[in-house]
């Protein structure tokens, strides 16, 4: 049997910390950003109507770091180790080396540059470290400050998926970001 190599990695930046997500984590997050689903329905579509129908989400985001195919972080800042935010890897596909980029920043903190500074810290770790060859962000298209940020640090809009983003009874065309690992 093979043994996995557990590829994993807390990352820092600046401001930031990027760890793995502990059982403390859950009440914050689900107060920072999972308690408001019409802010949080763009990174993920199934609203939660308490605390306790999160709590099972949290759980699910320990198993990932075993399987080497998702690396989810909690975004930290590092002066008041609070915790305001996800990052992830997913959706590895091994055969061709890609993987796609989600993240979500705690309404409180939106706009500060975080999720700037976590994005371009977990890609650098994709190129580097996974040896990854492209990253893919796919984004509702009506999710305007996503859409500037994956533009902003040099992701390329490559399609359009017509009707690709469903939120409640709603479909949205999905922009699919691209970023291409040259070294």
């Amino acid at each position: 049997m093979e043994e996995k190599i557990d590829l994993y990695e807390e990352l820092e930046t600046e401001r930031l910390i990027l760890r793995k997500i502990v059982d403390e984590d859950a009440i914050k997050l689900y107060n920072n950003i999972y308690n408001n689903y019409e802010y949080y329905k763009y990174y993920y579509q199934i609203p939660f109507n308490s605390f306790e129908d999160y709590k099972p989400l949290v759980e699910k985001y320990k198993e990932y770091y075993s399987n080497g195919n998702h690396f989810r972080w909690g975004i930290v800042i590092k002066e008041t180790q609070e915790i305001i935010g996800l990052i992830q890897l997913h959706s590895r596909d091994f055969l061709n080396n890609n993987t796609q980029i989600g993240y979500i920043i705690g309404y409180n903190y939106n706009g500060l540059g975080y999720a700037k500074e976590a994005v371009i810290k977990v890609i650098d770790f994709a190129f580097k470290k996974l040896n990854i060859h492209r990253i893919e962000a796919s984004i509702a298209d009506i999710n305007d400050s996503s859409v500037k940020l994956a533009e902003s640090i040099g992701m390329t809009l490559e399609s359009i998926r017509e009707d690709g983003y469903k939120i409640g009874d709603k479909y949205y065309n999905q922009k699919v970001y691209k970023m291409i690992n040259k070294n």
